[in-house]
């Protein structure tokens, strides 16, 4: 069994110098009670912000790793000035698994307003061998923006010979008629999208997702759990995505 999440935590960036602590609440030590809760194996983070990446790493057990580059590296000379530093976010992938490769690429961005990335860490899980999982946070303003990264991760994905797990946060629904392209495109490679049937996005009106997880064939869902615990009701306004998944030996791809 392999237990994954994706998990828009909240840029609170209207808080100044936000790092997770809020109100009376630590939100770093809720995304670390997620990860006990469900026994998580691999966890994609959206909106973690430089303060709140840092506590992350303070807070989890040795035995799980963070990792992800942010969208302006540090020889950049705007990551220091208002709005740049405040939106300077990383998507970055938590794990317990070996670790073989990691690394952060650029996405198209240059007609929005900030960069946009994706995490991409290749990994060796007893279970099946070796895996990549890519994490990501897409444009949410311009419609052009969106297609453009979607081929830009369509172009990753096609060269991994492995399989895959590709989550984050898309800014689009089913509804949609280029992210519908972008999953019968998926499905092309044997990537499938997992139906998520509720929104996940707190203040949508409809029932639709807009942070989604792909999978390989190789990989059967168990259980699909969207965490809508009172709990963690000021954590984020997305709800975090658990699926747990079993493995089809069967079907490497």
């Amino acid at each position: 069994m392999l237990n994954i999440a994706t998990i828009n935590v909240q840029n609170k960036y209207k808080l100044k110098k936000y790092n997770g602590l809020y109100k009376s609440e630590d939100h770093v030590k809720m995304l670390v009670s997620l990860i006990n809760k469900y026994k998580l194996d691999i966890i994609g983070l959206q909106e973690v912000n430089e303060r709140y990446f840092e506590r992350i790493k303070t807070n989890l057990e040795k035995r799980f790793v963070c990792y992800g580059n942010f969208r302006y590296p540090k020889s950049f000379i705007t990551r220091n000035f208002y709005p740049f530093s405040t939106y300077n976010e990383s998507v970055p992938v938590i794990t317990n698994r070996k670790i073989l490769n990691k690394k952060t690429k650029l996405l198209p961005w240059i007609s929005s307003y900030v960069p946009r990335i994706v995490t991409i860490m290749e990994l060796e899980i007893k279970e099946l061998g070796l895996i990549t999982v890519l994490n990501t946070h897409i444009d949410y303003l311009k419609n052009k923006t969106k297609i453009k990264q979607l081929n830009r991760l369509e172009e990753i994905i096609n060269n991994i010979k492995v399989p895959v797990i590709l989550m984050g946060d898309f800014n689009m629904t089913i509804k949609n008629k280029n992210f519908k392209k972008f999953i019968e495109n998926m499905e092309k490679l044997n990537i499938k999208r997992v139906d998520i049937k509720e929104k996940t996005y707190k203040y949508f009106e409809d029932e639709f997702a807009i942070d989604h997880i792909f999978i390989s064939n190789c990989f059967n869902v168990e259980e699909i759990i969207i965490e809508k615990n009172e709990t963690y009701n000021n954590f984020s306004d997305h709800y975090p995505v658990i699926l747990r998944l079993s493995i089809n030996n069967n079907n490497s791809n």
